[in-house]
């Protein structure tokens, strides 16, 4: 919907200058409107204040009743909100009836009141994604909060000189405090895994705010901000064993075509993304339940059909009586978008191109909102990772009596034929015994031990544990696992894999072509149905990927699209990086190779291995080196000296 900035600690005349620059750094977040508040701690010709920036995408009430920041015309409070509340027209109707009094149509206007007249306790009644910040003028208390899954983003920094907040990186470090030397923990973490893991971000200044939290701050006597403990408000239920296959069925319909009803409120043009699978297929089937009028959208390559789903996706778009739009980018263009996007990284990740692209052409059509299915493979078992991780751990019971090396000699063996890469992610998941946690995040590495090794990382020395996640989040993550293991992988899953890469991905590469993705498998009504359901239920024995999604809505999936192996949107990259984008990749990995981050020669080394195998897996472990060089450059992060 837009981005936010907070920027707490300074003098008017610097904040002015300050807020004004973090809000124009995120102009494509927000093209329609642009607002800034300032807001005295203290009396005098300059004080220190809160300053609230503001980008707007208008999607609801385009009128200027939805600008922001918006102050409460009776309390005073003051509102910076990026999301979007789906129940805010039965909030709405709350409200009126405790005599709230609304001058506009917004959920903005919704959201202010509530916070006013609840406080913090209304964020609980809150169904959507978002991250906001709310200054309660009577008690002189700013509060932040971040949605139950961390679909919307919000970085923050802190220092003696003060706070800051917002939507996108770069953006905050447009408040002239953020230290922007590359973090080695982050760096660690997107070698392994492809993204930088929360609560880190690539910076050694910046951090994520966590996701289902809040934090109230106050301030001194000074206007200086003091932080007060950030408090979970939303928890992943616990799975409940009293359900059976048939309820469950029903429960998950039920919650997904809500969601998805609500998910199309808007007053722009909304699009749905349709590919081959069963996710895109259940969205535009709600979608078109309640929306005659449903625009659905496949992009393929005309001159790769191998790649191409527009077949398929267009014979699902007859069946649902739906209109359909299939765009086909030529590769040469296609190639451009890709130079762009390595020109213009807000954020290192192995897998943003794709939502790049799709969100660029999706935008052209002159679509506003774009509805995904993302989260339908975490929350109902669409990854190799519910199969695999459950299969080593039975094994590893029954092998519990073979040393440790010969389990890893075992485990490589099963994997003689495939690419050295997976047998080293196999010898690893032999040693790892029947941790689910160490065989999930084994399952979903990208550069191995081993390679790690060779580049000179090591995670003990960086403060990471053994599987280059922050300790702290781990023992977290221990402590909270349910014993069903369908159950911790998908929690697991939705955590690390969704959370650090596809919903940050979706959100900073959807907004920079000003498109709000909206992602209704992850309304609060479907994760905590689905969350509570046990793995037996939602993923049985011999039951198939997705066994309850696809029950749940059988009249809508034709045989082809249930019985079909995942695909997913694929752009043909590993052909373009010793082609079209050789010079680009040469140059990102030069910049690499000076930075000082880890060894030169494995760059070296790891890319001419590629060169001599482009199509094996090693591809992704290459372009993700490529990326990070890019960043660096882009970002102007590439002082620094080879070891």
């Amino acid at each position: 919907m837009c981005g936010i900035a907070i920027l707490l600690g300074k003098r008017r005349s610097e904040a002015t200058v300050l807020i004004q620059r973090m809000a124009d750094r995120m102009v494509h977040r927000g093209p329609d409107d642009l607002g800034t508040e300032l807001i005295p701690l203290r009396e005098g010709p300059d004080p220190v204040v809160i300053a609230f920036g503001f980008r707007r995408l208008s999607i609801q009430d385009l009128s200027p009743l939805g600008h922001q920041p918006m102050v409460h015309p009776v309390t005073g409070d003051v509102l910076v909100f990026n999301g979007e509340i789906y129940n805010f027209r039965e909030l709405r109707e709350e409200l009126i009836a405790q005599g709230s009094v609304f001058r506009g149509k917004s959920d903005t206007e919704v959201l202010l009141h509530g916070l006013a007249r609840h406080g913090d306790g209304f964020v609980e009644r809150l169904s959507g994604m978002f991250a906001f910040s709310f200054f309660e003028r009577s008690t002189r208390r700013l509060l932040l909060v971040r949605d139950h899954l961390g679909i919307k983003p919000l970085c923050v920094a802190s220092g003696e000189w003060g706070m800051a907040g917002a939507s996108e990186l770069k953006a905050l470090t447009e408040c002239g405090h953020v230290d922007t030397t590359p973090n080695p923990q982050a760096v660690a973490g997107l070698l392994a895994y492809g993204a930088v893991p929360e609560p880190l971000t690539i910076l050694m200044g910046a951090r994520r705010f966590p996701a289902g939290c809040l934090q109230w701050i106050t301030f001194d006597a000074a206007g200086m901000p003091r932080q007060g403990e950030i408090k979970r408000y939303w928890k992943w239920p616990e799975v409940d064993p009293s359900w059976d296959e048939a309820r469950a069925v029903a429960a998950v319909r039920e919650s997904v075509e809500a969601a998805v009803k609500s998910h199309l409120i808007a007053d722009v043009p909304v699009g749905v993304f349709l590919s081959s699978g069963v996710d895109s297929t259940i969205m535009a089937a709600m979608a078109a339940k309640h929306d005659r009028h449903t625009k659905t959208f496949t992009v393929g390559f005309a001159d790769h059909p191998d790649l191409s789903e527009s077949a398929e996706a267009a014979r699902t778009a007859q069946a649902l009586g739906v209109e359909f739009h299939d765009i086909q980018l030529p590769s040469g263009l296609a190639v451009e978008h890709t130079k762009e996007w390595l020109r213009r990284l807000d954020y290192p990740s192995v897998d943003g191109l794709n939502t790049w692209v799709i969100s660029h052409a999706l935008r052209a059509t002159g679509t506003v909102v774009g509805v995904s299915g993302l989260g339908g493979d975490e929350l109902f078992g669409g990854y190799p990772s519910f199969f695999d991780v459950p299969r080593a751990l039975s094994v590893h019971r029954k092998l519990r009596a073979v040393p440790k090396a010969a389990r890893s000699g075992l485990f490589w063996l099963s994997k003689s034929h495939a690419s050295a890469a997976v047998r080293e992610k196999a010898w690893a998941m032999g040693g790892a015994g029947d941790d689910i946690v160490a065989q999930y995040m084994l399952r979903r590495r990208m550069f191995s031990d081993k390679n790690m090794k060779h580049f000179g990382i090591d995670p003990i020395a960086l403060g990471l544990d053994e599987t280059y996640q922050h300790p702290a989040v781990i023992s977290e993550l221990r402590d909270t696992l349910d014993s069903d293991p369908i159950a911790a992988i998908s929690r697991m899953e939705s955590r690390f894999y969704m959370g650090n890469m596809l919903l940050r991905d979706s959100d900073a590469y959807g907004m920079a072509h000003s498109l709000e993705i909206r992602v209704p498998f992850l309304d609060r009504r479907v994760v905590e149905t689905a969350a509570s359901i046990p793995g037996n239920i939602r993923l049985p024995r011999g039951g198939g990927a997705k066994h309850l999604l696809k029950k749940a809505f059988a009249p809508e999936l034709r045989s082809e699209i249930a019985g079909a192996k995942k695909r997913g949107f694929t752009l043909p990259i590993r052909r373009w990086m010793l082609g079209p984008l050789a010079v680009e990749c040469e140059s990102s990995l030069d910049a690499l190779k000076d930075s000082g981050l880890f060894r030169a020669d494995q760059v070296t080394a790891l890319w001419e291995s590629f060169r001599a195998h482009p199509e094996s897996p090693i591809w992704s472990s290459a372009f993700m080196l490529v990326v990070l060089g890019a960043y660096l450059v882009s970002n102007g992060l590439t002082s620094g000296r080879s070891r």
